[in-house]
């Protein structure tokens, strides 16, 4: 954005708010702004204040929605911020999201995940299966804890997308380890796993379809843009409830007892281990197990491709997931490997990263058609001469179509490929160390 698209005033009264000890958890949206008035890119914008890209414009979209009315709880009394009436009580979530003073350097005081500083897991070859499962859930805890205060906060999407990673990786974990640890065990961390997942994937969900409508719309015209403006409210009102509902269970006894639970699992060896009650001999040491693990997951992603020729979306999907599972299983050994493991991953995430935007279109699709039912719906309520057509919506939603049937028909290249006898022999390599 090269243009000023601040008013005079608008300007002066940012800068007050940077004079505002008060407000100081406001300053850094509203250098976003002033940056942004200035002409410098989301890059840079980025780069100065400390956030990702896909925050930097969010703050922007959200002022060009709001406009000042976005920083009037950031003013002790109600003369400024617009239009806006004096403040009411704040909301939970907007509370997490600017209270950056109220949070502490560490997410979870008392647990001692929290304390952790790892850089890996710390898996060796002569680990038990279940003590090596419990390395990895433990590693991808303290992930978790890590960015739970950032997620709080609500200032860097990223740090959402760490803690949603994390608790991921830990459920993907559950089920590689499994034939280690009693199904007692497993389903009552799960439990916990799960109502976190679901907490945190609903607004995240919501930041990727926003991120990617407002890369769509910085490429029209300005004076195309004001048609999204419906489209993007909707998501950030959407995004708002969702995230009210996070911070909530967040806050929650239930999740403080969940994190509680699952500290002392994974810092106590031998808790939830399965006995072994067959009198001779069994694998159980990683360099034993391992390959068996790796290559079980290799084959089912390779029984796909018999159906590619023609298949559907939700095997398009199925196969996205047996992607994931074969490449959290290989990281989760990682440490044990040899070093061809390292390509054989970045293969697999471009594979995954292939699937992910082709299961990212197909969703899109399907929240713009409701969207544009919802449209439908409000405007017979309303007076004929007043109705208007979602014309730019609906260009949109060709546009995640027609990306859509380009992943599909690019698919077989990307397959071809990987499915070569150059990704396997560097597998089989980086298991033979074992």
């Amino acid at each position: 954005m090269t243009e000023p698209f601040l008013q005079l005033e608008e300007r002066q009264q940012l800068e007050e708010l940077l004079a505002l000890q008060e407000a100081q958890a406001y300053h850094r949206r509203a250098q976003i702004i002033l940056l942004y008035d200035e002409g410098y890119p989301t890059r840079q914008v980025a780069q100065a204040v400390g956030l990702s890209r896909g925050r930097s414009r969010y703050w922007r979209h959200r002022f060009q929605l709001d406009r000042m009315a976005m920083f009037a709880r950031a003013y002790p009394d109600s003369s400024k911020g617009g239009d806006a009436a004096a403040p009411s009580p704040m909301p939970a979530e907007e509370s997490a999201e600017i209270a950056a003073d109220d949070i502490q350097s560490t997410a979870a005081p008392g647990l001692i995940s929290a304390e952790l500083k790892l850089k890996a897991p710390g898996v060796l070859p002569d680990d038990t299966l279940a003590e090596a499962g419990r390395k990895v859930l433990r590693f991808h805890f303290s992930q978790m804890l890590r960015h739970e205060a950032g997620t709080q906060l609500g200032e860097d999407i990223e740090e959402l997308h760490d803690m949603r990673v994390a608790t991921r990786r830990m459920r993907a974990a559950f089920e590689v380890f499994e034939g280690a640890f009693t199904q007692k065990a497993i389903k009552s961390q799960l439990k916990g796993l799960r109502a976190a997942g679901r907490a945190l994937g609903r607004v995240r969900d919501l930041d990727v379809f926003m991120e990617k409508a407002y890369h769509y719309a910085d490429t029209l015209p300005e004076e195309r843009r004001p048609g999204l403006q419906p489209l993007l409210q909707a998501w950030m009102n959407a995004r708002q409830e969702a995230r009210s509902v996070m911070v909530k269970y967040l806050d929650s006894g239930a999740y403080q007892n969940f994190k509680g639970r699952f500290d002392g699992f994974v810092n106590t060896p031998g808790v939830g281990v399965r006995s072994q009650k067959n009198p001779l001999p069994t694998p159980h040491l990683v360099r034993d197990v391992a390959p068996a693990l790796i290559y079980e997951r290799l084959a089912s992603v390779r029984a796909f491709d018999s159906v590619l020729s023609t298949a559907t979306l939700e095997q398009f999907h199925a196969l996205r997931i047996e992607f994931k599972k074969l490449r959290y299983t290989l990281e989760f050994f990682r440490e044990v490997l040899g070093s061809e493991a390292g390509a054989v991953i970045e293969e697999i995430k471009a594979m995954q990263d292939h699937l992910g935007d082709l299961n990212d279109a197909q969703v899109a699709t399907q929240i713009l058609r409701d969207f544009l039912q919802e449209w439908d719906t409000q405007q017979a309520a309303l007076p004929v001469v007043e109705r208007t057509a979602p014309a730019p919506v609906l260009d949109y939603l060709s546009v995640r179509y027609a990306e859509r049937q380009d992943l599909e028909h690019s698919f077989r290249q990307a397959w071809e490929h990987f499915n070569q006898p150059a990704l396997r022999q560097n597998l089989a390599q980086a298991v033979s160390v074992l």
